[in-house]
């Protein structure tokens, strides 16, 4: 990589991490579609492993007091803990654009009829637990695809109502499951080169600066006004996921 390269590339990880801090999740979604254009989608993923997992586990451990939360989502945890080398394997011999595409356009669906779905307590235990595991599978997947299972973590769990601290301690002890997961499978696949290995450490700086400018900006937000930010980070994210599809069939 050229100087100019690692300056953009450094510029993309700040800003990734500032919007991880802020609303507590959005690193991969924001900086893997910048970084692929330097680096390629599977170094990109693999460049971003390090500094995601270690901004899950800061978020987990500011939040941990909401912990009891995960009785209320278990299958959702494990069964996206088991899913993840799913996604590794697609990411190593498929092509995951079309996988985003989907997963984008069923954001949008869910931003458009967000009011009209049932709150998880209104319904029963199976169906709450078949909904969870169905969200888990496509949410592992995705983890283990490309660092990206927050949209549907965020799907899920603002059908439970959680408040502003539970969401995001959910969301980062989901994503820390899922992407040590990756990691891990990325290591025994052999990712890990002394270049990629070298790539991922050097983030890990760029990174946590910005995740902790973005964390003073989340405690300053009302919950009320976090939850309007978060939706509007969905949107983004989705935008970016469908985007990402168009330009590479028009390119």
């Amino acid at each position: 990589m050229s100087t100019s390269e690692w300056a953009f590339t450094a510029l993309i990880l700040f800003l990734g991490g500032v919007v991880k801090g802020g609303i507590g999740f959005g690193l991969p979604a924001f900086s893997i579609p910048f970084l692929s254009l330097i680096l390629g989608p599977r170094d990109a993923v693999v460049m971003l492993s390090f500094s995601v997992v270690l901004t899950n586990i800061d978020n987990v451990r500011r939040d941990f007091s909401e912990w009891r939360s995960i009785s209320r989502v278990l299958p959702y945890f494990i069964v996206g803990g088991v899913c993840v080398p799913l996604g590794v394997i697609f990411l190593q011999r498929g092509d995951p654009d079309l996988v985003r595409l989907v997963i984008g356009l069923t954001v949008y669906l869910y931003l458009a009829v967000r009011r009209f779905l049932p709150e998880m307590g209104s319904l029963g235990a199976g169906a709450r637990r078949g909904i969870g595991a169905g969200c888990g599978l496509l949410a592992g997947f995705l983890a283990g695809m490309a660092n990206l299972p927050g949209p549907v973590s965020i799907v899920y769990f603002t059908m439970f109502h959680f408040s502003k601290n539970a969401f995001v301690f959910l969301i980062n002890a989901f994503n820390t499951l899922t992407i040590g997961a990756a990691v891990t499978s990325f290591a025994l696949s052999g990712e890990y080169t002394q270049a990629a290995l070298s790539r991922a450490l050097i983030a890990i700086a760029p990174v946590f600066l910005g995740f902790w400018a973005g964390i003073r900006l989340r405690e300053k937000l009302s919950q009320e006004i976090f939850f309007r930010v978060v939706r509007w980070g969905l949107f983004g994210v989705a935008s970016v996921l469908v985007l990402r599809w168009v330009w590479k069939i028009f390119s």
